[in-house]
């Protein structure tokens, strides 16, 4: 069993940067992408530049639950720095969310992520319950 390293949320943090990296990559793909077909299609620059910009603002249907995701991830690795006793300043997660969200959205950010923790064994019981009356022994998502 690997001991836990002490060092509160920082993989979380790196993780859930690399996630809001992507996300920012696609859209750039998706940006180049339309530009590159209007370059093809004979479009004059304006127009191919024009085309580009305003498909890497677009928003994707993938946007909302990879920013979720790094959301959730930082929220986790607060909560660590939490439980651990950590120096809140020298949590790399609060800096981030902080920097991008503000101090009014992280507590709504906090609230909500509370409340989802809060029915999370409820929801693991009645997935148990459920797989148990089903027969399977396969234990779904809740």
């Amino acid at each position: 069993m690997k001991r836990h390293r002490r060092r509160g949320c920082d993989d979380l943090a790196q993780l859930a940067r690399s996630v809001l990296k992507g996300k920012e990559r696609l859209h750039e793909a998706v940006g180049r992408a339309a530009g590159g077909l209007f370059g093809l299609l004979g479009r004059p620059r304006i127009e191919r530049v024009f085309a580009q910009e305003l498909a890497r603002r677009i928003p994707l249907p993938i946007d909302a639950k990879l920013s979720a995701a790094a959301r959730g991830l930082q929220i986790a690795g607060i909560y660590i720095c939490i439980v651990g006793n950590r120096d809140l300043a020298d949590c790399a997660c609060l800096r981030d969310v902080l920097k991008v969200e503000g101090k009014e959205r992280l507590q709504r950010l906090i609230q909500g992520a509370m409340g989802d923790w809060e029915g999370l064994p409820r929801r693991m019981r009645d997935a148990v319950t459920e797989s148990r009356e089903s027969g399977s022994g396969e234990v779904r998502d809740p």
